[in-house]
């Protein structure tokens, strides 16, 4: 039984001694509180594929603004582990519920239910969330910032960089590192001191130079053409998934039509 449905099947088991009647307000509230953080990771963004626990962090960060749910800790998980297939981090949510049930049924009135706080350490692996386990809670519930990422992103003032540097190229080309010095030195390091910025990468075929920098989320393209004219590259998405023709600059002299 894999690890996601361990968790499905613990889940439904929890749900249904809550359903039994006889559940405790411990009982009603830690089932509030699970469904509430289930609920927060059910979308597709913590089920698909991602380099490292940072990027699920700042998808977490986002869905949780003005849901109760706090997220307290993020961890890294050992690069030579994560190679290896085991969790890639993980990180925990934190939330406290209201005291009182309201009535789900005609016959029924308010119950008392446990505010808790409630905790839980959520495991990734490359692919998104691999397992939910409740975890002791801190002193207080205080949100923390996702991490700044050390993956290589594209700078803000990429395209305007690029564009910059293509539009005053003299009709005798440089060579093509000499422009991507150009454009390298014409970009804004990100604002936090850490992440890395996207490798800027030039391809010059018969009087067009092709700039790109970024990755498959944020790819910047632009050709130069022999006559002068600069434009932006537009790249179906399927084309800048890993395995594919990427975000380089040699992906502007491919057959861009989209697949059938």
């Amino acid at each position: 039984m894999s690890p996601r449905t361990r968790l499905a099947v613990a889940a439904a088991l929890a749900t249904a001694v809550v359903l039994t009647g006889c559940a405790s307000p411990s009982d009603l509230g830690e089932e509030v509180a699970s469904d509430a953080v289930q609920g927060l990771l059910a979308p597709a963004v913590f089920h698909s594929y991602a380099p490292d626990v940072v990027e699920f962090a700042e998808h977490v960060q986002g869905a949780t603004q003005d849901t109760g749910i706090v997220m307290f800790a993020v961890e890294e998980g050992d690069a030579a582990a994560r190679d290896d297939g085991e969790a890639i981090g993980w990180i925990s949510l934190g939330l406290t519920v209201s005291d009182t049930r309201a009535p789900t049924g005609y016959w029924e009135s308010e119950r008392e239910q446990d505010p808790g706080p409630y905790c839980y350490r959520v495991a990734f692996d490359h692919w998104g969330v691999e397992d939910i386990r409740g975890t002791d809670c801190p002193e207080r519930l205080v949100a923390v910032p996702a991490p700044p990422s050390e993956r290589p992103e594209v700078a803000t003032n990429a395209e305007d960089a690029v564009w910059s540097v293509l539009s005053a190229l003299p009709a005798d080309l440089p060579s093509g590192s000499t422009i991507a010095q150009r454009v390298t030195a014409a970009l804004e390091p990100h604002a936090n001191g850490v992440t890395p910025l996207a490798e800027v990468t030039v391809e010059v075929q018969d009087g067009v130079v092709a700039v790109a920098t970024g990755d498959d989320d944020d790819c910047v393209l632009v050709a130069r053409y022999a006559d002068g004219v600069v434009e932006d590259v537009y790249v179906p998405s399927v084309y800048l998934m890993p395995g594919e023709l990427g975000c380089r600059a040699s992906t502007a002299f491919a057959d861009l039509r989209p697949p059938h």
